[in-house]
């Protein structure tokens, strides 16, 4: 943070330079320094500025983590509830082509052989 100089008597010698009255300068030069010591403490520096945002993209870094592992958890429970289904389906199908399989050794057969035999 660099230091910030300021120089009352300086400053109303600069006012008396311009034609005030010295009385007057220096009440003006006291009420300038009360002014800026009573608002040096709210003065925000770029040291402060880089820190707090430094601090808030942190934090919104961790929810978005946050928020992408809990959606990625759902997804991956989505698809596993889809797999199962799947597995389901995939018996299934499995039956059918047996089912198949069977009318054709039990009726296509006998019925070819009695074609051709």
């Amino acid at each position: 943070m660099s230091a910030v100089a300021f120089d009352s008597l300086e400053y109303a010698h600069q006012l008396e330079a311009v034609g005030m009255p010295r009385e007057q300068a220096e009440v003006v030069a006291k009420g300038v320094t009360r002014m800026f010591i009573h608002n040096f403490d709210t003065l925000v520096t770029r040291d402060y500025l880089d820190t707090r945002f430094t601090e808030f993209e942190t934090r919104i870094e961790v929810k978005m983590d946050r928020r992408f592992t809990e959606m990625a958890g759902g997804i991956d429970r989505r698809f596993a509830a889809v797999d199962v289904r799947f597995e389901r389906m995939q018996g299934r199908f499995n039956l059918v082509y047996w089912m198949q399989g069977l009318t054709l050794a039990c009726v296509v057969v006998p019925l070819l052989r009695s074609f051709l035999g």
